[in-house]
């Protein structure tokens, strides 16, 4: 029977091998890749003595060396089970064993987690989110010192949100937390009251979301500003009833998008209250309505937030991670809003002045005289009257002109019978 045999490539590595283990087939560079990104079970553990601090021997080679071996009075534990570990280190400087936890042997399966498997990935992948902020922040904060923390009480369970990132710079403690799931109030609650209560009032607790994590980043459109007299596009989005929780609680929320970092400021709809001496009819009609600001972090009236881009960069440059930048642009935005309401304002106030000159520039219509002549068609009196005078109906006065003195002789006027009834009428 003819067997294939598989060569191995000249400058491919060896797989390490302990004394008495069987030799495992090399995998293909593509499980390579894939099971290198992921954290290896034998390589973390929760450290009880030390409130909680996760233990990471291939970022931390030093931690065999200052760390205790063996169970060091159960002080380790599995993040997956919360079964006790054995820390293993090396017989001497020239062996080849790498230093790993083991699990005691008293447990199920001497060197296997008795987790399920759903929750070891879940376990996984949140260390794997944790541990990527972990190396992006060490690109921009070399001297800073980072590590990933949780509650010794949640080993083994299924934690809701995965381990906080420390950050140390100085006096300044920073509390990083990357949500991977949606967050429920009880949670939240939580992790804000044991952050206070291990790190003080003081630490700046961050919540950073994935930009394109749609849980957490509900995209409701843009928004063109002018901060700077240059008109730039921000994104809005619709906060997360968490989201709001934590704003109001104090805490910063941001999202990350590659080394950029969005911070958000609160947005809503107003329409301005008219003044004495405003006139907001007609074409002022759509000036009324506008949007106001709210910052540094959003009010809980705010029905979207707009996101500001700063660099990680320029956030890591102060010890306490104050968002200086994205602050200055939010305070450049009110001021542009407090300019829009003082020019439309003072547009409505025209508006008045012009509609009170159009009127005041308006003819009065003159009084009309009404020239009345005397009827022509008096009624006859009855029959049975014959010497009754006839009715006249009532007339108005009519203006007399004046007089003036007669400038020639006076001429006598004809005399008629409706002449004398109307002289009688009138006396």
């Amino acid at each position: 029977m003819n067997r294939s045999t598989a060569t191995t490539p000249a400058h491919s590595p060896r797989p390490r091998t302990l004394a008495g283990a069987p030799t495992r087939p090399p995998a293909s560079a593509g499980q390579r890749s894939t099971r290198s990104e992921l954290p290896r079970r034998g390589q973390f553990a929760v450290d009880v003595a030390h409130q909680g601090q996760i233990i990471d021997l291939r970022r931390d080679p030093d931690a065999c060396a200052r760390l205790p071996h063996g169970l060091a009075a159960n002080r380790y534990r599995c993040l997956a089970c919360g079964h006790r570990l054995i820390l293993q280190r090396p017989s001497s400087t020239s062996s080849s064993f790498t230093p790993r936890f083991r699990h005691h042997a008293s447990a199920l399966g001497a060197d296997r987690c008795p987790a399920p498997a759903p929750h070891q990935a879940d376990v996984q992948a949140d260390l794997t989110t944790m541990l990527a902020l972990q190396d992006q922040l060490l690109r921009v904060l070399p001297q800073a010192a980072l590590g990933l923390r949780i509650d010794p009480d949640l080993a083994g369970q299924r934690w809701e949100i995965p381990p906080s990132l420390i950050v140390r710079r100085g006096e300044h403690v920073i509390v990083l937390e990357r949500p991977r799931r949606l967050l429920t109030p009880s949670a939240v609650a939580h992790r804000i009251t044991a952050t206070r209560n291990q790190h003080g009032t003081k630490a700046a607790h961050w919540w950073v979301f994935d930009r394109d994590d749609p849980l957490h980043c509900d995209v409701a459109g843009t928004i063109n500003v002018q901060p700077y007299d240059k008109t730039i596009t921000h994104t809005k989005v619709r906060p997360t009833p968490a989201q709001r929780q934590l704003t109001t609680a104090g805490a910063t929320v941001c999202w990350l998008a590659g080394d950029t970092v969005l911070l958000p400021y609160g947005g809503r709809q107003r329409t301005y209250t008219p003044q004495p001496g405003e006139d907001w009819s007609g074409d002022m009609a759509s000036w009324k309505r506008d949007w106001t600001i709210s910052h540094p972090r959003p009010a809980d009236g705010a029905t979207w937030w707009g996101l500001v881009p700063q660099p990680l960069l320029a956030l890591a440059k102060r010890p306490d991670f104050r968002p200086a930048t994205a602050h200055a642009t939010m305070s450049a935005l009110q001021r542009a809003e407090q300019g829009r309401e003082r020019h439309r304002r003072r547009r409505a106030r025209e508006h008045a002045q012009l509609g009170a000159q159009a009127t005041a520039q308006q003819l009065p219509i003159p009084a009309t005289a009404v020239a009345v002549s005397a009827p022509t068609d008096v009624p006859s009196p009855p029959a049975s009257l014959p010497h009754a005078t006839p009715t006249v109906p009532s007339l108005p006065p009519i203006a007399r002109p004046p007089q003036q003195a007669p400038s020639g002789p006076v001429r006598r006027r004809r005399f008629t019978w409706a002449a004398l009834l109307l002289r009688r009428w009138r006396h």
